[in-house]
């Protein structure tokens, strides 16, 4: 199974930039090809699929998170 980042292309009903599909939020699903991610999001949102979806590969990443502190001077 692959993992794919799928959009959905149906406008925002609110004005924003979410009318733009790349500031739109992923949708990230695991399937074994791009039509059963496709399926997935219309399982999801049967109202949409007349606009369809946006669906591809993703890799996903490994994140390490950190905290970093700034010392005390001794010179203040």
């Amino acid at each position: 199974m692959r993992e794919y980042r799928c959009t959905r292309n149906a406008l925002y009903l609110h004005k924003c930039i979410g009318n733009n599909i790349t500031a739109r939020q992923g949708h990230y699903i695991w399937a074994i090809n791009e039509e059963a991610a496709w399926q997935e999001m219309a399982r999801r949102y049967p109202e949409e699929t007349a606009e369809g979806f946006t669906v591809q590969e993703w890799e996903g990443f490994d994140v390490i998170v950190v905290e970093v502190r700034q010392e005390e001077s001794k010179n203040e």
